[in-house]
């Protein structure tokens, strides 16, 4: 009985034995910003591991990198020109998105699963189901609007596919290069590496880093978020100073 017990103990064990594993490395977990911040980089670095018993992978070894920024809500808005003026004429709220979406990769996201399992694991900006807007009053135009708020995020350069961002150093060893643009959020970032070959994920780690300001202008974002009413009578007597000043500087004797 206790032979059949380890056996079947063996049985269970010796899948997970075999499977790949990876270590993974981020050159920083905290970026600090100024406001002359121009953009920047940080560097994943990673190794795959697998047990001597595991099979050799015919296609190889795919890589799959998706970095989601802070959630937040945000509207986008339909302009049309009533009577010679541009005004919104229709909006729809996109629910906890993320304000920052990357995707890099050793080829395109298409060719490293089907949409079903992409889906699944958020792979790709096609395959992000939480970029779908509230209805509107004209449900049939939703469609546009995901179109149009991928369209502007992807201008601005905080939705982002690279399928040339993964690079194998050697068969086990890669690295990736996460971009930091001008206009990123601050906040946490969330890293997700996706170990796959055939269409199928083998492993999944998980990392982070934050993104913060500091100097002066870190000094009046956290003022303005931590002491909402002292800041915005500071902002207002700042306001009646200035408004002042000018007039002394600008009176006519």
């Amino acid at each position: 009985m206790r032979r059949l017990i380890l056996a079947l103990v063996l049985l269970v064990v010796a899948p997970a034995a075999r499977a790949e594993t990876m270590i993974t490395s981020l050159s920083t977990h905290r970026l600090q910003i100024t406001s002359s911040f121009i953009g920047s980089q940080i560097v994943l670095f990673g190794a795959i591991e697998r047990d001597a018993q595991t099979i050799s992978r015919a296609g190889g070894y795919d890589l799959a990198v998706v970095v989601r920024g802070p959630r937040a809500m945000v509207v986008t808005r339909q302009k049309s020109r009533f009577f010679g003026i541009w005004v919104n004429t229709d909006a729809r709220e996109f629910v906890e998105v993320p304000s920052f979406y990357a995707l890099l990769s050793n080829k395109p996201a298409a060719d490293l699963a089907d949409l079903e399992l992409r889906s699944r694991q958020q792979i790709g900006i096609d395959a992000v189901t939480a970029i779908t807007p509230r209805l509107g009053t004209n449900p049939a135009a939703t469609p546009a609007f995901r179109e149009a708020f991928l369209r502007i995020n992807r201008a601005k350069g905080l939705y982002r596919e690279n399928p040339t961002g993964v690079t194998f150093l050697t068969p086990n060893l890669f690295r990736a290069n996460i971009p930091v643009v001008p206009n990123t959020p601050v906040g946490n970032f969330d890293v997700d590496i996706f170990l796959m070959s055939g269409g199928v994920v083998l492993a999944r780690e998980s990392t982070n880093f934050e993104v913060t300001k500091t100097g002066f202008e870190a000094f009046i974002a956290n003022a303005a978020r931590d002491h909402g009413v002292f800041y915005g009578l500071a902002a207002a007597m700042l306001a009646l100073f200035t408004g002042w000043a000018a007039s002394v500087v600008f009176r006519r004797d």
